[in-house]
């Protein structure tokens, strides 16, 4: 149950990368309920269910009554191909961030995250998870034969993971997508390269594995390309990641399959093959997009989806949940911005980076201060000593160095 409850919130959780910064909190509960409860359920009884259609296939007599199905070893389709139409719904609904498409000018605008670092450190994590999320997979470990799956499957991963976090690098080095070293674009082309090896992570050669993973990494920057042509604003990539490297991934299978695969087998079965994946992955891409399609404008149309102009503007922290993720008290530059607040409104009131002294008391604390710039203020034209303030606060005046505020 936990395994597959993993799965489960997997999928909705890729939906939350591509409508960052403006999607209502509430949305996020109504369509993580809805894709949990009804789309990721119906998709997984089609492909991993003993009775679904897609797991049971069809027998041909052209193939001596063999049956042929379809294969999804780990949730190329089921989870990311799921997640990332979601996604790709849920962004198109939205539109795209204030500022992010400027239409007369024909220009896109840059809007960074707020640590590199922290990126990373989640990319590593997702890394590391994706080695449990494709071994486990196998579910048994007891048979015989289960051993050889599991470790072969997490090669692969790594492997394919590998190849095209290092394709994405040189792809955006070499002035075809991009002109730098981009650790952002390495971490989710090695993301694509998991997403794209789940579907048949247990029966690739390992060097099956590389090609899956260096194609992985040119889906992915085509797809994150094509998403700002088309004025599509998706903060994470999180379509170009799961849902491109998701699709690949299906197709893959019937390519590098090590018994049945085209690139190995090379006959009728193996074409069956690939029409069953092109089916599997039909069959997905058009249950999730059209229920996506319905929850998504519901909520459009009860005008709970966006946040407001405002809102949006200022940052959500605050008006959202009031607790900001980045408190300017806790930084340089905030010493001094937190002083003239509280000088206005409680002059009486310590301030951090002021500890254990009121402001009557001569001021002898520097404090945690970024720049010299900040370190001496100056009030009512004493730099003596901070006095008392009406509690009004008209007439005041804060210089920093001789600079009026």
């Amino acid at each position: 149950f936990f395994f597959q409850f993993t799965f489960a919130a997997t999928a909705s959780t890729i939906v939350s990368g591509a409508v960052a910064e403006r999607c209502e909190f509430v949305a996020y509960f109504v369509y993580s309920v809805f894709i949990t409860g009804f789309i990721y359920p119906v998709v997984t009884h089609w492909a991993w269910s003993s009775g679904g259609w897609l797991t049971v296939g069809d027998s041909y007599a052209a193939l001596n009554n063999e049956v042929v199905a379809y294969q999804d070893f780990a949730g190329s389709g089921v989870v990311h191909v799921l997640g990332g139409i979601a996604a790709l719904i849920g962004a198109i609904m939205l539109g795209p961030r204030l500022g992010r498409f400027h239409r007369s000018s024909n220009t896109v605008a840059t809007i960074r995250g707020h640590s590199v670092p922290i990126a990373a450190l989640g990319g590593f994590i997702l890394f590391f998870g994706f080695l449990a999320f494709n071994g486990g997979s196998q579910l048994t470990i007891s048979n015989s034969g289960d051993g050889e799956a599991l470790a072969r499957a997490v090669v692969n991963t790594v492997i394919s993971g590998s190849f095209a976090a290092f394709m994405s690098l040189i792809l955006n080095r070499l002035r075809v997508f991009g002109n730098t070293w981009s650790l952002l674009v390495t971490i989710n082309g090695a993301l694509t390269g998991m997403v794209a090896i789940c579907a048949g992570c247990n029966v690739y050669e390992p060097y099956a594995a590389c090609v899956v993973g260096l194609i992985a990494a040119i889906v992915f920057r085509t797809y994150s390309v094509l998403m700002v042509k088309l004025g599509i604003d998706d903060p994470l990539d999180a379509v170009a990641v799961h849902f491109g490297g998701g699709s690949w991934g299906l197709i893959a299978v019937a390519f590098f399959d090590s018994k049945e695969g085209i690139l190995y087998a090379g006959n009728l079965k193996s074409g069956y093959k690939l029409g069953w994946q092109c089916i599997g992955l039909a069959a997905i891409v058009a249950w999730t997009a059209s229920l996506s399609c319905l929850v998504f404008g519901l909520l459009r149309c009860f005008k709970i989806l966006r946040v407001p102009q405002e809102e949006e503007e200022k940052g959500l922290d605050i008006p959202k949940h009031n607790e900001p993720a980045y408190p300017v008290e806790a930084y340089g530059h905030g010493h001094i911005e937190r002083l003239i607040q509280i000088l206005e409104n409680n002059p009486t009131v310590v301030t951090q980076g002021f500890a254990n002294m009121a402001f009557e008391r001569e001021i002898t604390d520097k404090g945690p201060y970024e720049n010299p710039e900040s370190r001496h203020v100056v009030v009512n034209g004493s730099s003596e000593k901070a006095k008392p303030i009406n509690k009004s606060g008209n007439g005041i005046t804060i210089t920093v160095n001789n600079t009026k505020l």
